[in-house]
């Protein structure tokens, strides 16, 4: 099945759930099913015109042909756009909210911004793949912390205050 086709049979799915039939035996869902909740129909016709919007503009390919092969371009002002959070955030928040902002090129990947950020706040205690914050950067608003998935696993993340979530997008110049 094409991209196209799983996109229009997507959304007839949606569709159909929105309107609160069936859409394997295409009859009514029953009256005391959570599908007929109205925030979840809501939700459901919300998907289903993202869906046609997407199908309108090609598919998902068309969309990421956009970007491919662009390198990513500094550009001060699309960088004095790109949002700071007032939370205390990890890289990933940081680069979700630069792509955001630089919609017409590649983002930098979060390995190049790691790289980018090693010397100057970033340390490799042990020589392996994972880097923490450096004891300087603690002061800066730079720190490691465990954390815990919802799993229940734990695991080490590193957070970035508003000030230093600044001073990672002002190094993108350096790229």
């Amino acid at each position: 099945m094409e991209e196209q086709e799983k996109l229009k049979r997507a959304q007839d799915i949606i569709r159909k759930l929105a309107n609160g039939i069936d859409p394997i035996g295409s009859s009514g869902i029953e009256e005391d099913s959570v599908l007929n909740n109205v925030r979840i129909s809501r939700c459901l016709f919300y998907v289903s015109d993202v869906l046609e919007q997407l199908i309108a503009k090609g598919g998902l390919s068309k969309l990421s042909q956009k970007s491919k092969g662009k390198t990513f371009v500094y550009d001060a002002e699309k960088a004095s756009a790109v949002s700071i959070e007032p939370r205390p955030v990890a890289l990933s928040v940081i680069l979700r909210n630069i792509r955001q902002a630089f919609t017409d090129c590649k983002a930098p990947t979060f390995k190049q911004m790691a790289e980018l950020l090693k010397a100057k706040v970033m340390d490799n205690p042990d020589g392996g793949t994972r880097y923490v914050a450096a004891p300087r950067a603690t002061e800066l608003g730079v720190w490691t912390e465990l954390g815990t998935t919802a799993a229940g696993q734990d695991y080490w993340r590193t957070l970035y205050d508003d000030a230093r979530q600044r001073l990672v997008i002002a190094s993108l110049a350096e790229l």
